[in-house]
């Protein structure tokens, strides 16, 4: 239930970038199938992150880990921007010809990403009562 509730307010604040972003374009994009498609985008590469996170998590080298939330949100960064870029070319500029507007959006999916971690991890620990991600 909690990964579902995360996913659910992913979904819906990345359905809302959606909506912008092809107001911003002035593209007639779905923005429930923008959103569903940066929430898939996001599941599978945040798995792929976690699971990368895992193998070098500095707790595992006897490192200490008292910033680990704070590297991993960090290390989340070159992730996001590459999923913002994806949806941006696949739906609203597939021939990147807007390379300084396509920016600018990234960095604000970007940051719209991080935005959602708050209610999505608040909802997550809500429904579910611990945070394993």
């Amino acid at each position: 239930v909690g990964y579902a509730t995360f996913c659910a307010i992913k979904f819906a604040g990345y359905s809302a970038a959606a909506s912008f972003l092809s107001m911003q374009y002035d593209r007639d994009v779905s923005a429930w199938k923008a959103g569903a498609v940066r929430t898939l985008i996001g599941m599978v590469a945040g798995a792929a992150y976690f699971g990368v996170w895992r193998l070098i998590d500095p707790r595992h080298l006897g490192m200490g880990g008292s910033d680990i939330p704070w590297t991993y949100l960090l290390g989340l960064v070159p992730v996001r921007v590459a999923e913002w870029w994806f949806l941006i070319w696949l739906f609203y500029d597939r021939e990147l010809r807007q390379i300084a507007k396509d920016w600018r959006m990234v960095g604000l999916g970007t940051v719209w990403s991080y935005v959602l971690d708050a209610p999505a991890i608040f909802g997550f620990l809500a429904t579910a009562g611990v945070w394993i991600c």
